[in-house]
């Protein structure tokens, strides 16, 4: 058990060098025949994105489960997946803005992804916020996961606003969108996908391990005080 604790982390770091060089220095453009590797950050964007779904989704089901059986350590959880949504959707917003500005031009076109994924990153922002205005532990509790699950329509519609309106954001499947989806930056993006979540479940049992021995030092600081 403690050889797992340990290899994880060792063999997420390493798997995430291998795919930073093969995605910024080795792997093709994904962009057709455009120059410069400014084109690349579509490496880190995608994944980056990718699991600012996966922890928003995740934190929002660890809310359900909360209210399910009024278990605290799913309130935990929700917490912390929320923060970490938060920090990659805030790079995923900053990688698609220097996408946005080198094929369009413009850092922000108000375009349906680039808004509904912003509308997304407040909305979880606002469940943050709230958690940390509400002092009472049982209300923090059950306010925030009634507000984190309505929250998690924001996701839906956020992967969905290419389909609901019409978007300038290029797809993989689409052609002449403006990705080549050729085999090597599947295969490329594939790496960065599978290195970005290793990285993440790392990050996120290491938050919530964090968060739970913060929480009961501070269960033990008040029965002192008491």
């Amino acid at each position: 058990m403690e050889l797992q604790k340990v290899l994880y982390p060792v063999v997420a770091v390493v798997v995430n060098i291998i795919a930073s060089y093969v995605a910024f220095v080795a792997g093709p453009s994904p962009v057709a025949g455009l120059e410069g590797d400014i084109y690349r950050i579509f490496y880190t964007h995608t994944p980056t994105a990718w699991i600012c779904y996966l922890t928003l989704g995740i934190s929002s089901l660890s809310s359900l489960l909360f209210l399910a059986y009024r278990e605290a350590k799913y309130d935990t959880l929700a917490e912390v997946a929320a923060i970490l949504g938060l920090i990659y959707g805030a790079v995923a917003l900053a990688t698609g803005s220097v996408w946005a500005n080198a094929i369009w031009g413009i850092y922000w076109h108000w375009d349906p992804r680039e808004t509904t994924t912003l509308i997304l990153w407040i909305a979880y922002l606002g469940y943050i916020s709230l958690r940390f205005s509400i002092d009472n532990l049982e209300r923090r509790g059950l306010i925030g996961a009634v507000y984190n699950i309505v929250a998690f329509s924001t996701i839906p519609l956020s992967y969905l606003s290419f389909r609901l309106w019409q978007s300038l954001h290029p797809q993989i499947i689409i052609p002449g969108s403006g990705i080549s989806a050729t085999l090597p930056v599947i295969e490329t993006l594939l790496v960065n996908l599978v290195s970005g979540t290793l990285l993440c479940i790392f990050l996120l049992k290491m938050m919530y391990t964090t968060r739970i021995l913060q929480k009961r030092v501070e269960a033990l600081t008040q029965e002192e005080r008491g």
